[in-house]
């Protein structure tokens, strides 16, 4: 089962909340120096951001989908310290 599955009962306004949300965290790892360079190109590539609040859901599940695959190679790439806080 894809993450597909669950943005089918997800209302286009949660999608553009969720959206909002990890473009903010993922710009607070940014200013943290806590993203190695890279992960998060294919989403400065595509088009959609949250303020696009007029396009289609499947823009910002892609969006939102090029944003987790970010957060996922960022990790596997740069994992935090040993000493870090646990979530």
């Amino acid at each position: 089962m894809g993450i597909g599955v669950v943005y089918c009962s997800v209302k286009i306004q949660e999608l553009i909340h969720l959206h909002a949300l990890l473009l903010e965290t993922r710009e607070c790892f940014e200013r943290e120096g806590n993203v190695p360079y890279g992960p998060f190109n294919p989403d400065d590539a595509q088009p959609i951001r949250p303020s696009h609040i007029h396009r289609q859901k499947d823009a910002h599940m892609n969006a939102i989908d090029l944003l987790l695959d970010g957060f996922e190679q960022a990790v596997q790439t740069h994992p935090p310290p040993d000493n870090a806080l646990p979530f």
